[in-house]
């Protein structure tokens, strides 16, 4: 065991301690600063929106197909911030100071590597794949030349990501959320500048986001690199390991896939309505908007449940790592069921909201919404336990839940009943709900009975 460093004494007044006191206060102060910092990431995306918006329909068809190649890159270098996160955890709560500083620089190192070689083969290859997915001529060059400078900013994106998750690990919750919140602010300042003042349009809006981006993965890196964190790096610590290297592979690659074929199978979920008409493609996008703007908060839930059990399991106390596990997945159940519930009523409001004018439109969306609400509960249980398989470094247990989840319940669901059935693209719809509810069956089964309790600390 080895004490902390004097960064940790700074750190100290700000960090949350996962491994004594009550869990639910314990998984209420995590988890609250990540939800909101989630959703204000999300908010990104938001905030470019409405300036585009104003840029006319091709700027704004422009900033949407840029969405799914983006996406996929996103989701599949996740895996390293993800690995980083749960070893950072584990060895936090073991009080493996040393260990934790080199897992954090080998982690950057990775994060720097892959987010540079994905920025590289997007901007090499960023119009055949506009091609592939059906986006006019016309309308590829202005996407292309916006997939040009956010494919820089992926780099700072990553960089932050993996820093975030690091200092969440380590119960550095609030710094994070502080400058994501700053990021967001500075991104919807400078998007109107950019995009009308200096007259760059759609790049201004992808100019704006990447500047905001780089200024939070500069105080990200200041945070871990002055002392003023739990986390204190030296040069020392950033050697290669390729020993670890590869062990973090094995741990971030599975939580990549897992990602990336989330993302893929929405995609083949929207290819699915698609077959319906331009109406059923549209109300698939209200629809899932919708239903991600909730979903945010849930992986909130899931990524604080992993810092809290891989804490845990560090500090040798798995009957706690357990105890916040089915804690968490009742608080989520809970929540989340309540808001499935008071949005049946009001999803005639906020669909009308979303497309003045266009009541049938409105109507035909509040059918996919009343599919998923009453089943968001166990979304949030399946998620949060999902969060806890990660948390014990099992990623290829939570891969596997997912991929059956999707590919072996969702997909075939939706393309039976749409095909196959007089329901036609409601099967859709109704394939959320069946996937959730074979999800929850899944993750409780194997929460109680399987095999993923295990520590990644060496020598423990």
């Amino acid at each position: 065991m080895q004490s902390r460093r004097p960064g940790d004494v700074m750190a100290r007044e700000t960090r949350v301690s996962m491994t004594e006191g009550p869990l639910l206060r314990v998984i209420v102060q995590v988890a609250v600063p990540i939800v909101l910092s989630n959703l204000l990431a999300a908010a990104y995306q938001f905030v470019n929106a409405f300036w585009v918006g104003r840029l006319g329909v091709d700027a704004i068809a422009a900033v949407a197909a840029s969405g799914p190649m983006f996406g996929v890159l996103l989701s599949l270098g996740g895996g390293l911030a993800t690995a980083g996160s749960v070893l950072i955890a584990q060895y936090e709560g073991a009080r493996r100071a040393e260990g934790v500083d080199h897992i954090a620089a080998q982690t950057l190192l990775m994060v720097a590597g892959v987010s540079s070689a994905f920025a590289l083969i997007g901007e090499l290859t960023a119009r055949p794949p506009l091609a592939a997915i059906g986006v006019e001529p016309a309308l590829a060059g202005l996407t292309a030349h916006y997939l040009s400078i956010a494919y820089i900013g992926m780099v700072p994106l990553f960089g932050f990501m993996a820093i975030s998750g690091m200092l969440q690990a380590v119960g550095e919750v609030r710094f994070a959320f502080r400058v994501m919140a700053g990021s967001v602010l500075l991104n919807a300042a400078l998007d109107p500048v950019f995009i009308f003042v200096f007259h760059w349009g759609v790049a201004g809006a992808a100019i704006a986001t990447v500047t905001a981006q780089l200024i939070a993965l500069g105080l990200g890196l200041w945070r871990i690199l002055s002392g003023a964190s739990a986390l204190h790096l030296k040069g020392g610590h950033f050697r290669p390991d390729l020993k670890h290297m590869r062990r973090a592979l094995g741990i971030g690659l599975p939580a990549s896939i897992e990602q990336a074929t989330r993302t893929f199978g929405s995609l083949v979920l929207m290819s699915i309505a698609a077959q319906f008409g331009a109406q059923a493609l549209a109300v698939f996008g209200m629809g899932t908007r919708l239903m991600y703007f909730f979903f945010t908060p849930i992986m909130g839930l899931s990524v604080a449940i992993a810092a809290v059990v891989g804490q845990n399991i560090g500090a040798g106390r798995m009957d706690r790592a357990e105890a916040a596990g089915r804690l968490c997945a009742w608080l989520g159940f809970g929540v989340l069921t309540a808001i499935g519930v008071l949005l049946i009523p009001a999803a005639p409001w906020i669909m009308r909201a979303m497309t003045p004018g266009q009541p049938e439109l409105a109507r035909r969306a509040c059918t996919f919404v009343y599919a998923y609400a009453p089943f968001m509960g166990l979304m949030a249980v399946s998620q949060v336990l999902l969060g806890v398989f990660r948390g014990a470094g099992s990623t290829r247990q939570s891969m596997t839940i997912s991929l059956v989840m999707q590919w072996a319940f969702q997909l075939p669901t939706a393309w039976i009943l749409a095909f196959m059935t007089p329901v036609g693209v409601l099967g859709v719809w109704w394939s959320y709900a069946v996937a959730n509810l074979a999800s929850t069956l899944i993750t409780i089964a194997w929460f109680k009975a399987g095999p993923w309790r295990r520590t990644l600390v060496s020598g423990t």
